[in-house]
Formats: C-alpha cells, sequence, structure tokens
C-alpha cells in the first residue's frame, strides 16, 4: 500500500512567502521537518551549515596530543582499517596525512575471506617491536582483547570508530566515537571517514586545509556508508561533489575514467551521490568483496597516473565478477527460500561455497524484497561466517544480543551486522532469532508500506522547480 505523508498547509504556506519556495520544495521541507523558516533556510544555504568543534568527541585532545608526539619522534604508525568504502576512505585519509607530516607511516586491511572483519591479535603480534602506535579507522570499537595485548608489548593504540560501543570500551590511549555514552558530540551519524575527518581537522588546526585536500574522499566515504546527509555530512557531501566535478585526484579520475563518467577529458554527467552511490562506490568496494582492499586504498593514494590506470581497470573488472557472483548466490538462496516454505519471522540461510565477500549485498536484497530481516551464512570448515540486513524498525544487534551464547561473535548496526558461529548450532540460532523476532514482527508480517512525500501536479514538474529541488 502506498502512504502518503500529509503536510501541514499552514507551514508550507509559509515557506512559500518567506522563502520565495516552489509548493512542491516547502511541501517536501516540512515533511522532512523543517517547517521553521529559520530551519530551511539554514538547510539550504549548504555552505553555511556549521563544522561541529572537534575537540567536542570524546578522547580528542589525547588522540591528537598521541599523534602530535608520534609526528614529533617520527615513530611508526600503522593505520588499521576495514575493508569497505569507508575503511578505504579513512585509511588513505590518515596515510596520506602521516605520511607528509614525516611520520613512518603503514596501512593494514584484513583479507575479508582469510583474516575476517576487525582487529586480531594475530596481526597484532606480528607488528610487535616494529610499530610504536596502531590507529584504527572504521573498526575497533569492540577491540578489548587486541587493546590489551598491544598495550601489554609496548604498542599504544588509538581507536576512531563510529559502530554501535559495548558497554566496556577497549583501553586504548584514546577511544573516539561518536556513539560513547560519554561523548556529548552534537551530531551523532558521522561515517567512520567522518570521525577521521574531524580528527585531522583537529591535528590540523584547521577545518578548511583539510577541506581543501580531503572533502571529496570523504564525501565518497560518507554516502557510500549510506549516512543521512544531515547536518556536518550534507556539509562535507556538498563540498566533496564540487570537488569531483573537477577532481585532482590521479585514481578517483581514473576511475571515473573507466566507469565511463568522464570520456575524451570531459565528464558525461553531473556527479550526483547517486554517481558516488551506483557508479563508483561499488567499484572501490569490490576490492575487498573479492580481493583485497588495499589496492583500492593505493589507488586513492598514487600520484602516478599510469599505475591509477591500471588500478581503476582492475577495479572495473574485479567489480564485474563481484556483480556475476552475487547474481548466482541471490538465485541460490531465493531456491532455498521456495524450497523451505515460508519464512515465519526471520530469514537464515546458509549454504557451502558461498563467496563470502558479496551474502551481505545478497541478504539486503532479500531482506528488501520478503521485508523481513535475513542473514546469510557462508561455511569455512566447522565455522560459518554470515552478514545480516534487518528492516527498518527491528534492530539487527539487539537480536543477535539474544542470541549471544550461540555465537562466536559479531557487531556492527541497527540494520546490518556481522558474525560467526559454530556450523552445528545453526539450527539452534534459526529457532531462537527467529521466536525473538517474533515479539516484534508478527504486525508487519504484510507488505510494509511505500512511504511516499507527497503527490506532485504535472504543473508543478517544470525546469525551474526541478532546479530548486536539486538544491535539497
Amino acid at each position: 500500500p502506498w502512504v502518503v505523508r500529509a503536510a501541514d498547509s499552514e507551514c508550507c504556506a509559509l515557506l512559500e512567502r518567506e522563502l520565495g519556495l516552489t509548493p512542491l520544495t516547502a511541501r517536501l521541507l516540512v515533511n522532512r521537518g523543517l517547517a521553521a523558516p529559520a530551519e530551511a533556510r539554514a538547510f539550504l544555504d549548504r555552505d553555511r551549515i556549521v563544522l561541529h568543534d572537534p575537540f567536542l568527541l570524546k578522547d580528542m585532545d589525547k588522540a591528537v596530543a598521541r599523534i602530535r608526539r608520534a609526528i614529533e619522534r617520527r615513530e611508526t604508525v600503522c593505520i588499521y582499517g576495514d575493508y569497505d568504502v569507508d575503511g578505504v576512505t579513512s585509511t588513505m585519509m590518515l596515510y596520506t596525512y602521516l605520511q607528509a607530516q614525516g611520520v613512518r607511516c603503514e596501512y593494514f586491511i584484513p583479507e575479508r575471506i582469510s583474516e575476517g572483519y576487525g582487529l586480531s591479535l594475530p596481526v597484532v603480534e606480528r607488528m610487535i617491536g616494529k610499530v610504536d602506535l596502531i590507529i584504527t579507522v572504521d573498526t575497533g570499537i569492540t577491540a578489548a582483547a587486541e587493546a590489551d595485548f598491544a598495550a601489554a608489548h609496548g604498542i599504544d593504540m588509538i581507536i576512531t570508530d563510529h559502530h554501535n560501543c559495548r558497554e566496556t570500551l577497549p583501553a586504548a590511549a584514546a577511544v573516539i566515537n561518536p556513539h560513547r555514552e560519554d561523548c556529548g558530540y552534537p551530531f551523532k551519524n558521522l561515517a567512520g571517514v567522518g570521525v577521521v575527518f574531524k580528527l585531522l581537522c583537529a591535528v590540523e588546526g584547521s577545518a578548511e586545509r583539510i577541506c581543501a585536500q580531503y572533502a571529496d574522499v570523504v564525501a565518497i566515504g560518507t554516502i557510500a556508508d549510506v549516512m543521512p546527509i544531515v547536518d556536518e555530512n550534507r556539509r562535507i557531501a556538498y563540498m566533496g561533489l564540487k570537488m569531483l566535478e573537477h577532481t585532482c585526484s590521479v585514481g578517483i579520475a581514473a576511475l571515473m575514467r573507466h566507469a565511463g563518467l568522464i570520456r575524451e577529458g570531459r565528464q558525461t554527467k553531473k556527479v550526483t551521490s547517486s554517481t558516488v552511490g551506483y557508479v563508483l562506490a561499488p567499484r572501490i568496494n569490490a576490492a575487498g568483496r573479492i580481493a583485497s582492499a588495499s589496492v583500492a586504498v593505493e589507488l586513492l593514494a598514487t600520484a602516478d597516473e599510469r599505475r591509477a590506470d591500471e588500478i581503476a581497470a582492475e577495479l572495473c573488472e574485479i567489480n564485474k565478477r563481484r556483480q556475476e557472483t552475487e547474481q548466482k548466490i541471490y538465485e541460490e538462496a531465493l531456491q532455498l527460500i521456495e524450497d523451505g516454505g515460508e519464512a515465519n519471522h526471520f530469514y537464515v540461510l546458509a549454504q557451502e561455497g558461498w563467496h563470502q565477500g558479496v551474502i551481505g549485498v545478497v541478504a539486503s536484497k532479500i531482506a528488501e524484497r520478503f521485508a523481513l530481516p535475513c542473514i546469510l551464512f557462508s561455511y569455512d570448515g566447522d565455522i560459518a561466517k554470515g552478514s545480516g540486513r534487518s528492516v527498518k524498525g527491528f534492530s539487527l544487534m539487539d537480536a543477535l544480543a539474544a542470541c549471544e551464547e550461540l555465537l562466536i561473535e559479531y557487531g556492527g548496526h541497527e540494520l546490518a551486522a556481522g558474525l560467526s558461529i559454530r556450523r552445528d548450532q545453526i539450527d539452534a540460532f534459526r529457532s531462537k532469532i527467529d521466536a525473538y523476532a517474533a515479539n516484534y514482527l508478527t504486525r508487519e508480517r504484510a507488505a510494509q508500506p511505500l512511504e511516499l512525500e507527497c503527490e506532485a501536479a504535472l504543473s508543478e514538474l517544470s525546469i525551474a522547480g526541478i532546479e530548486e529541488l536539486m538544491r535539497l
């Protein structure tokens, strides 16, 4: 069923009158909670959106002091990142910045298949005696054991992350995460790359200089991680998209050429958030899903045009393989659903040989198609590694917490999570999580309504009206 939102006509008329807006734009703004002229004006004036003081983030002062010490002493720093676009862009930013400051810097991104998500003790162990400081980006908030191990062997750790925190934080030199309960930062929805952006602004002492250098990269990571494009994210995305229109990045330009966005030296279409989300991000993401995310970091960091061209071509080819693998798994998952009958409240599907790099994308498609949460598992010997996606209003993390005695590990967001479990526990897990979901999803078994912003008359869809909508 379609549900069309009803906008307050008086508020709409006020915005039309005060800001000179078309009725259609006014209705959209009111429906998005921007009914007061001052709020709507601030939203529309993207250049004046305030970037908050980075030192409002808890532990930012500690992190800056430790990084400045590393710069002064020319210490060896390892940046430990995640393999998605958010992690890749975060890694590239911090790596290139610290290198420019004269720091002996390296980066490490785990292989999705062989090493899995997040920090691991074996990797930290390999760094003993070689690294003075580990800085995590887009990961690390649950790495309590790894932080303790590093500290016991003389390695400091700074954690920067934006994923959900657990009750006990790692005992690191600094833990920067806007979701910390004791963090009073006014904007909670930064991507991992947004947290790194704030860190660099604090170290540099100038948001303007960091924006001039990295706004395009921050925008790519923020949009790719599907963060709400409001508040600081809106300012970052706006600046970054403008930079991408005339990119100076050798790597990004090469990727845009191979993706068909630049032909004969000219852009073939306007760069929007959709361009990032559906053209650039999947190609960067594919490296971490099918091959190694490190090559994507190299693409964004390189100044060598020939090497950039090679990597961009490779990423586009990897992305094609990713699409084919994804489609095959999707069809097999649908067959499992058909063979197994209708799920009660939660799909838990498992198969030998499914590629761990793409099962999350397939889980997302299934959750969207059936309006039910879904986890896909790929078997790896006695262990099954899974990726889950949820539906609006149902916290996947809460559901996993209710089943944690059956799990080896888990982590993520309300709507997306990764986990691992012993193979012989999957049936018990399937039953338990379905029973948990029954308490929340019973009334939502019917097709979820499609929420529409408003109805528009054909006469409202003019060129001038569309151009005004682009300001949103």
